[in-house]
């Protein structure tokens, strides 16, 4: 460990909502970290973060990685660039919390893994953050513990209340089911087998070939069933919810925990109007985790290199299936030994 051993000296690549938020979160709500320089492309907005958190301002995400005042790294740039900043932090073994997806590709993201794996030790977290959330924390303790038995059914359901124009059907599978593909593959513990998605347009402002909402089927690895609902456009507020049904029973995330109000002969509870809001929590545990983790010299615990590269196996197979209406085979994942076993970190 160098430096001062009470704390992770950690840079943040990307400050817009993603990366300020991270940001402030390290300088202000994270024990144990120390936010020590800044990047992006966008220099005047890096440096009010910067002004507020402090830190060195850099406008290459690349010399970021390179300063050797850097101890970790947090990536939430545009996602083209997830790959290349990864495998910058790879070379330099610095560990990385990367943002969803790890790449814009499948292809790219196993290179990760294979540079990883060529290290031998993990470096790479991925923010799948939901892990974290202390709703979906809860389902996932109730399934650990057997309480309804053996999983046979997922539903996800995750739903934005609108998005501007721009996007494709493919981008609402790789930013946003992502999150999905991974909850089912961690509540589960199987990997998806198969995917069988259809897709409608209830937006037109987004154009007539963008499927804004999507509804994928999926069967796993050891005959479990699943569905996972996106719609990007919903109208009402931002809502992800999980049901699980088992041998015995069934878990779900609870409702949203504002307050009920009664007035005028109705019943009305506030929803969020977005994941920064609903998930605030869950980045703030999921940063803590990570900087712990890294002040013990411990095994990165969390979503790893080899879940980024798998949800990205998964989203190939669905964006196939849109394309061809028909139900797609996901490739066969094996993981290498290196995301079988515990392996320290080092700083």
């Amino acid at each position: 460990m160098r430096g001062d051993s009470e704390h992770v000296s950690v840079g943040v690549i990307g400050t817009g909502g993603m990366g300020g938020m991270h940001s402030e979160n390290l300088h202000s709500r994270v024990p144990g970290a120390r936010l020590v320089a800044v990047a992006d492309v966008d220099a005047e907005r890096a440096g009010r973060i910067a002004e507020r958190c402090g830190g060195t301002v850099y406008e290459d995400g690349v010399d970021l990685i390179r300063d050797d005042s850097v101890e970790a790294v947090v990536i939430a740039s545009p996602d083209p660039t997830h790959a290349p900043l990864v495998l910058e932090c790879l070379r330099n073994e610095k560990p990385v919390l990367c943002e969803k997806p790890l790449a814009d590709s499948a292809e790219a993201a196993r290179e990760i893994v294979e540079a990883e794996v060529g290290l031998g030790r993990k470096l790479v977290q991925v923010g799948f953050m939901r892990r974290y959330d202390p709703q979906h924390v809860a389902v996932k303790e109730v399934l650990r513990a057997g309480t309804i038995g053996a999983p046979v059914l997922f539903k996800g359901w995750h739903r934005n209340a609108d998005i501007h124009p721009g996007i494709t059907s493919e981008w609402v599978v790789i930013n946003a089911t992502i999150h999905d593909i991974d909850s089912a593959r961690w509540f589960i513990e199987e990997e998806i087998e198969e995917v069988y998605v259809r897709g409608i347009n209830t937006a037109p402002k987004l154009g007539g070939d963008v499927w804004d909402l999507q509804l994928i089927q999926f069967s796993t690895t050891g005959g479990r069933l699943g569905t996972i609902e996106t719609n990007v456009v919903s109208g009402y507020g931002y809502e992800v919810g999980v049901e699980v049904i088992g041998e015995r029973g069934t878990v779900q995330v609870p409702p949203p925990s504002g307050a009920v109000v009664r007035r005028d002969f109705a019943i009305s509870q506030r929803i969020e109007d977005g994941w920064l809001a609903r998930f605030h929590t869950a980045y703030v545990v999921e940063m803590q985790a990570w900087i712990d983790g890294l002040l013990r010299g411990e095994t990165l615990s969390g979503p790893d290199a080899w879940d980024g590269y798998a949800s990205l196996v998964v989203a190939d197979a669905c964006i196939a299936s849109l394309r061809s209406g028909a139900p797609q085979r996901v490739s066969r994942l094996e993981p290498p030994e290196l995301y079988r076993r515990g392996v320290e970190v080092t700083r």
